[in-house]
């Protein structure tokens, strides 16, 4: 044990000792923000209402134009969304959102990992939006890429664009949510299997692949039926239905739906104005079924949604 000695600053400064004065010389600007930033998130204890304040934290105090954070699931190499915002800075609730791994996303993460690169700006990028249970394509232009790690493996990505503005890149700015994503990762750290399901037990792995090859299938052929994927996987139909639900926090045909939905909005954003058409391209097997899906989901019919976005 270390044996400390103690200092009596009285007796060895003596009685003209100088008296200390303060020198106005606190943080300012964008890194008093940064700061205070740092407080508001170590005073929350749930991760998800860490992770929505962080979004809002980026535009409020760093000055980021839009944000968003996804978290990774390595077991079924998906980015599942937590919290964003909307073309109009508003912030959206996208936990119904998520995706394959993507190019640019493995190149991020690798890019931290064996370069130190703290983010990653990509050019020439689709600015997308979620909203209302709709993904849309607004434009193109860069988006930066940051990954939040933890000291033992990545748990996801803040996502930021200029939206519509077509401002450009601002490196300060960036350095600053790379430094906020820094502070995320280790406040989430011990949370880490909580938000992105990254150690599964023994036991479970098989029925993540099972979800993850079915997520992979519909994301290839959206028209596939239930019994197709399940002859495909050698499992029985009621067993496919529950561990798909089980792992993916919804039914496999409420899944299905939702994703033939969002690719009849790209259809119709790319200029598709057939219903007909754009319905049977996205996967339904029928207008009928589409037209029922459609209003169950979006509470309108489909000509009143077109209506309503004209």
């Amino acid at each position: 044990m270390t044996r400390r000695r103690r200092v009596d600053w009285p007796i060895i400064l003596g009685p003209k000792a100088p008296i200390p004065k303060v020198m106005d010389r606190s943080a300012r600007g964008e890194l008093a923000s940064l700061l205070a930033a740092f407080d508001e998130i170590h005073g929350l204890d749930d991760p998800d209402l860490i992770i929505r304040r962080a979004v809002e934290l980026c535009c409020e105090r760093i000055g980021l134009v839009r944000a968003g954070i996804f978290v990774l699931d390595r077991a079924r190499n998906l980015m599942l969304g937590t919290w964003g915002m909307d073309l109009n800075g508003v912030v959206v609730d996208e936990h119904q959102i998520m995706y394959d791994v993507s190019d640019t996303d493995r190149e991020a993460f690798r890019r931290s990992d064996e370069e130190g690169a703290h983010f990653t700006v990509f050019e020439n990028c689709p600015i997308v939006e979620h909203r209302m249970g709709k993904t849309g394509i607004a434009g193109q232009g860069w988006v930066a890429c940051t990954p939040i790690r933890s000291t033992r493996a990545p748990i996801g990505m803040l996502f930021n664009d200029a939206g519509i503005s077509d401002g450009p890149v601002d490196e300060d700015k960036q350095a600053h949510a790379a430094i906020l994503c820094s502070l995320i990762g280790t406040i989430l750290d011990p949370v880490h299997g909580s938000l992105g399901r990254g150690s599964a037990p023994p036991g479970e792995s098989r029925n993540r692949r099972l979800a993850a090859a079915t997520v992979g299938m519909l994301a290839k052929d959206p028209a596939l039926g239930g019994k197709e994927i399940s002859d495909a996987l050698d499992i029985s139909l009621s067993r496919l239905a529950r561990v798909f639900k089980s792992e993916m926090g919804m039914s496999l045909v409420e899944y299905r739906n939702r994703l033939r939905l969002d690719r009849f909005s790209v259809l119709l954003d790319r200029g598709r104005t057939n219903l007909l058409g754009a319905a049977l391209a996205a996967g339904f097997g029928s207008y009928a079924q589409f037209h029922r899906v459609f209003r169950a989901l979006r509470r309108v019919t489909p000509r009143e949604y077109l209506r309503r976005q004209a």
